[in-house]
């Protein structure tokens, strides 16, 4: 595979002491065509967690929507 067919992201994430910090790029695109440059790939699930998605943007959106799905469900399942 070409360097220029990969549809990926990339995102970083670092702790420190008393802190921490995750970032991402915001392109979407194939090979020298760019579709987008505001495409999110970072995801707050709740005020503790956050999430960096890359990969195809069909499977960023439907990982996000599973995710949220699942953490409401087990919210709801134990009360919390």
């Amino acid at each position: 595979m070409s360097i220029l067919e990969y549809n990926g992201a990339a995102i970083i994430g670092m702790s420190g002491k008393n802190c921490v910090a995750i970032a991402s790029d915001n392109r979407l695109g194939i090979s020298y065509q760019t579709v987008a440059m505001d495409f999110q790939k970072i995801f707050q699930m709740n005020d503790s967690l956050m999430v960096g998605l890359a990969g195809l943007a069909s499977d960023v959106q439907t990982l996000d929507q599973l995710l949220r799905f699942r953490m409401n469900l087990y919210e709801l399942r134990e009360e919390r």
